[in-house]
């Protein structure tokens, strides 16, 4: 039965993940100490990873011989002086609001399971105006290991009084998906097709907002049903 719906945030909530991933191959670039290009697929390894672990993807992929803490300072850098300056309400999917009223309206919990960090969250959720609609936040960063190990799934679980298997989670990249299936929970992914993602974890796909939407609908129709044999 569907008792709770937890969120990814970039990548679903807002389309910071396209956003980052964008700009990020010019910074790769000014590292880079070959000729080689960098495929699209080398670099959508970095999708999904958290902060902190993607500093170590963007030094192999340079074959750099800065050390990792010079890259990973530079990188912290680059990511909040984007971050800074970007309108979230301009990449905000609105359409969640609908998601977020149908399970108000049917007791279904609501909470966000982002390997980013807590301040970064919690801003562009309050900038968005849904901050106050989420029953938990959680920030992978609250973890030893964030995604894909499962913890955060098992953990906002946990602290929302459900069973895995009576939540789902929405997610757009491969490691989200993983740590929550690894922990037991559904998945509706979120279609993303600019960037070179293995999605095929996914239980449901949906191309957008709407049809995750629907998706839920379904899924919370089934538990209705089940109830009532």
């Amino acid at each position: 039965m569907l008792q709770a719906i937890i969120f990814d945030m970039d990548g679903v909530i807002v389309d910071t993940e396209y956003l980052e991933f964008s700009l990020q191959k010019q910074f790769i670039e000014n590292l880079k100490e070959h000729d080689r290009p960098i495929t699209l697929a080398e670099q959508s390894v970095v999708v999904g990873k958290c902060l902190s672990k993607i500093p170590v993807v963007i030094k192999k992929l340079a074959e750099s011989s800065l050390p990792i803490e010079e890259i990973r300072n530079r990188y912290y850098a680059f990511f909040h002086e984007i971050f800074s300056t970007v309108d979230f309400k301009t990449i905000f999917r609105s359409d969640i609001q609908k998601i977020l009223l149908f399970a108000k309206q049917n007791q279904i919990k609501l909470a966000v399971a982002s390997s980013s960090e807590t301040a970064h969250i919690k801003n562009i959720l309050t900038v968005c105006g849904i901050i106050d609609e989420f029953d938990l936040i959680v920030s992978g960063e609250q973890f030893e290991h964030s995604k894909p190990d499962p913890t955060i799934y098992r953990y906002t679980c946990e602290k929302l009084g459900v069973q895995p298997q009576n939540a789902v989670a929405v997610e757009d990249s491969y490691y989200g998906m993983l740590s929550a299936k690894t922990a037991g929970l559904a998945v509706i992914g979120y279609e993303e097709k600019r960037m070179l993602i293995d999605q095929s974890l996914a239980d449901y796909m949906g191309k957008d907002i709407g049809e995750i939407l629907e998706i839920i609908q379904q899924l919370y129709s089934k538990r209705l049903a089940f109830e009532n044999v």
